[in-house]
This record gives C-alpha cells, sequence and structure tokens, in this order.
C-alpha cells in the first residue's frame, strides 16, 4: 500500500470513528451525560477504528502489478538487498544469483512481502 493511501486511512479512521468517541466525552466533561453514556457510545466507534487500522496494516503489499517490471538494484543483492521497482523499494532476494548495486533487475514474483528479482537480460 502506498504511503498516501495508508495516511488517509489514517485519517479515515481519525475523521469517521475517533470523532464520536471524542464528542462524547466532551459531552461528558461538561456535565452534559453521564460517563457511562459517553463510554457506549464512545466504545463501538474506537473499536471499529482499531479494528479497521489493524486491517489496513496487515494488508500483503501490492506488489502484483510490478511483477515482471524492471527496476534497479539499491544495494548488492548478496542475495538479499533493496531493489527500487516503479518508484517503489522492495526487499529482494535474487535467488540463485548476485546483483551489484546500480545494475538492471528484473522482478519475477512477489511472496510474503518480499521481491524475488533477476538480473535483467
Amino acid at each position: 500500500m502506498s504511503r498516501l493511501m495508508t495516511l488517509l486511512a489514517i485519517l479515515d479512521d481519525v475523521f469517521l470513528f475517533v470523532t464520536p468517541a471524542v464528542v462524547a466525552f466532551l459531552l461528558y466533561i461538561f456535565n452534559l451525560i453521564p460517563l457511562w453514556a459517553a463510554v457506549a457510545v464512545a466504545a463501538p466507534f474506537l473499536g471499529f477504528a482499531v479494528y479497521t487500522g489493524m486491517k489496513v496494516f496487515k494488508e500483503p503489499p501490492k506488489g502484483f502489478d510490478y511483477v515482471g517490471g524492471r527496476g534497479v538494484a539499491v544495494e548488492d543483492l548478496k542475495p538479499e538487498g533493496v531493489v527500487k521497482v516503479g518508484g517503489v523499494y522492495w526487499k529482494a532476494v535474487c535467488a540463485g544469483c548476485e546483483a551489484a548495486a546500480g545494475s538492471c533487475v528484473e522482478l519475477v514474483e512477489v511472496r510474503d512481502g518480499r521481491a524475488y528479482v533477476r538480473p535483467c537480460r
């Protein structure tokens, strides 16, 4: 997930789910509702915000659009390192090969959040 999408997901949680909880506790602070009512209103919103946030961060990386694409080795791949494919940095494994930093690599597959690459032909 891109950084922008992650930021939007967090802000969406804050504004849609946390705001009612904050309002409920403000009403309690100004003695407009009792504490049990503030907790009863806030708990479902806060619980859903936490659930949604955890779900966003547990999603697998969206790297399958880049398979077959070419990129550059940022670090030496002996056999592990970092590559940049399509403007995105990946932890990468060069299975059965080595690639020097700055060399061209081709993305073969994405598995368990790691990019598997080979040198360009």
